[in-house]
Parts: structure tokens; C-alpha cells; sequence
């Protein structure tokens, strides 16, 4: 299998879903925000995280919850508490994403980070874990939402019309919603399965999946 990544002169990067490891920060911080939160032991919680690793976060934490007597409606609240405790955690770099961001910058790849938090909040991730400089805007949700208005809003900065933005960009992301949004205005679109599973990744629309950015990095080596 080959990649299209390096023949787009513009990169939209899902900066909590690709670079920096969900998988081990949800891990991490899964047990401990249950037991705050629900008075649902870590241990346990965590126990059930491993049992039920390939289902969506949203299942995992509605049937978790469900055994412990609450609502299913108050599994989507908890999702979203969950990833804003996520987000401002400290970050995990996922193993390869540090080479394929430079190996990106080095082809003169114009890149653009997607954040789930303010853009000071991803700034200072970036700027801890050593990745700042590659990146040449950070766009935080105090910019705009998440998915399409984020695309949109990179279109903006860069002074170009939508349509041609999209023609030369990739999107990378390991978002089903963001994979939506970019396949709708017109870009290519990478996913990688941190979180989501690839075929819920694949019917939202996406060119290439990969289960790891790993595995993407090694591809762009062997170039």
C-alpha cells in the first residue's frame, strides 16, 4: 500500500488524535476520572477499559456506567468531562509521529495543527514535548469549533479560497467527524485508528487508514 501524503503542499493535523497517544493517556486517566467522578473504583474501571479495548470510548463508558445504575444518557456527558480531562493532560507523543511531522516539514510541507483545546493550551503541549516549530499555526477552539469550522478557518490564515486549499491538502486525523468534514469540502483525507476502529474510520470517509502513525512513518522511510 502506498501514500498520497506527500503530494499535498498543505497538512491539517488532528493534533490530540495523531500525535500526541490517546490510547495511553485514556488509559492512564480512565481509572482515575471514574473514580472521582462516579466513585467507580480504578481498578476496576480500568479492568473494564482493557476488557472492552476495540469498542468506541462512548461504549466503553456507557456500559461501565449502565452497570453501576446510571442513566445511558449521562455516558455522552461523561464522554465529553472525559476528553476536556484528557486534553489538558500532560502529553504522550505517539511513536512515530515525531518523524513523519519532520519528514513532512523537510518536503516543505505547510503544517497545520487541530486542537481540541484553546490554541495556548496546544501551543505549550507542543512546546513541552519539542514539536512547536513545525507546526506554522495552531488552531484552538477559541479560533473555531472542531471538524469543519477549523478546516475552514486554516483556509482563512492562509489568505486562500476554500476550494483551493482542499485541492492541495491532506487532512490527517484520527476523528470520524473531522474525516466527514474534509471529504465534504474536498480534501484528501488520512485516518489513524488511535481510537476509533478503522472501519467506523473507513465509512466516514476516509483515502488511507493506518492503525498506528507508526505505520505511516515507516511507509514515508521506505520513499
Amino acid at each position: 500500500m502506498g501514500t498520497r501524503i506527500l503530494e499535498f503542499r498543505f497538512g491539517l493535523v488532528d493534533l490530540e488524535g495523531v500525535i500526541f497517544n490517546p490510547g495511553i493517556l485514556y488509559r492512564r486517566e480512565f481509572g482515575r476520572f471514574l473514580e472521582r467522578r462516579y466513585h467507580i473504583s480504578a481498578k476496576e474501571a480500568l479492568r473494564s477499559y482493557q476488557a472492552d479495548e476495540p469498542l468506541p470510548l462512548e461504549a466503553k463508558f456507557a456500559r461501565l456506567l449502565a452497570e453501576h445504575g446510571h442513566p445511558p444518557e449521562e455516558a455522552a456527558r461523561a464522554v465529553a468531562a472525559f476528553r476536556a480531562v484528557v486534553a489538558t493532560s500532560r502529553p504522550v507523543v505517539s511513536e512515530g509521529a515525531r518523524e513523519l511531522l519532520e519528514i513532512l516539514a523537510a518536503r516543505g510541507t505547510h503544517l497545520s495543527a487541530l486542537s481540541e483545546t484553546e490554541s495556548r493550551i496546544a501551543e505549550g503541549k507542543l512546546e513541552e514535548a519539542g514539536l512547536r516549530g513545525v507546526f506554522r499555526q495552531v488552531i484552538g477552539t477559541e479560533m473555531a469549533s472542531r471538524e469543519r469550522e477549523q478546516i475552514v478557518r486554516c483556509a482563512e490564515v492562509m489568505g486562500l479560497p476554500l476550494e483551493t486549499f482542499a485541492g492541495q491538502g491532506v487532512v490527517l486525523t484520527g476523528n470520524p467527524d473531522d474525516l466527514a468534514a474534509a471529504g465534504a469540502l474536498g480534501f484528501y483525507a488520512i485516518a489513524v485508528a488511535h481510537v476509533s476502529p478503522e472501519d467506523v474510520l473507513k465509512a466516514h470517509g476516509a483515502h488511507e487508514v493506518y492503525r498506528h502513525v507508526a505505520h505511516l512513518s515507516l511507509l514515508l522511510r521506505q520513499h
